[in-house]
């Protein structure tokens, strides 16, 4: 496994992406947060398959445009083959192109990104003045517990708590893609976002996951590269299933996410 440049992760996030609404709604939030309009130049970071740029093509027109960065090639590759549209352009790595950007986009995975604190002026150089940084993150990443939804099990801890049987329990219940650094939080993010001369807005939203969408989002092999290391994508998702059958189906719970609209002054 080769975690995101991996052919069958990206055809794994695909699949989740086609059944479940999870990224769906936080690119609609985040775009809808970050205020494009005709005519922009936009970057998106972490374009995975470019579907944070296929919601942001919708407030461009025709003038607009969007640089897609991805450094995975598996994904960046995926992404080219379903976004066939002439405003867009690929890359793997950032463009050395300063006051360039109208708009900065990074759809759930501003953590790939640490450290942030020196990350947050490099992006505000690539800002043109008035120019706006936007981003997600899921709560837990932030340390910031979820909210309870429904069912026999509203936080949904029964599956990693039978997919990682005999592992220790506070490790199988975190997170399966946390941040790679030191542990983010609020507060750091804020206090980073003002230091590099940007005037952050924070907002927020939640995502109502079911214990389907949580089993399917945890069958994108990057997810369980720590705890199911040495099994194939196919033999996870067959484990995965048949930890499912043991959890409550009808049980769901309100996943949170957090969100930043910062301008550079």
């Amino acid at each position: 496994m080769s975690g995101w440049d991996d052919p069958e992760t990206a055809a794994y996030y695909e699949a989740f992406c086609r059944r479940h609404s999870r990224y769906n709604r936080a690119n609609r939030e985040l775009i809808r947060h970050a205020r494009i309009a005709l005519g922009m130049r936009v970057l998106d970071l972490g374009a995975g398959t470019g579907r944070t740029a296929e919601h942001a093509l919708r407030c461009l027109g025709s003038d607009g445009r969007i640089v897609c960065v991805e450094p995975s090639a598996a994904m960046r590759e995926a992404g080219m083959r379903r976004l066939a549209d002439s405003r867009v352009a690929w890359s793997a790595a950032v463009p050395n192109a300063a006051g360039t950007f109208d708009v900065i986009l990074c759809g759930a995975s501003i953590w790939q990104m640490e450290p942030l604190a020196p990350t947050f002026p490099v992006l505000a150089g690539l800002l043109k003045p008035g120019g706006t940084l936007c981003f997600n993150i899921p709560a837990l990443y932030l340390l910031e517990p979820d909210e309870p939804g429904g069912g026999s099990d509203p936080l949904l801890l029964t599956l990693p708590e039978r997919l990682f049987a005999g592992s220790d329990r506070a490790f199988a219940c975190q997170p399966m893609e946390p941040p790679t650094a030191a542990a983010l939080s609020r507060r750091c993010i804020e206090e980073w976002l003002d230091a590099a001369g940007l005037r952050g807005e924070s907002w927020s939203f939640r995502v109502r996951l079911t214990q389907k969408a949580y089993a399917d989002w945890l069958k994108i092999p990057v997810l369980t590269d720590r705890m199911l290391a040495g099994l194939t994508p196919r033999e996870r998702a067959r484990r995965i299933d048949a930890a499912l059958e043991a959890a409550d189906r009808s049980s769901w719970k309100w996943e949170r996410w957090k969100g930043w609209t910062a301008w550079k002054g």
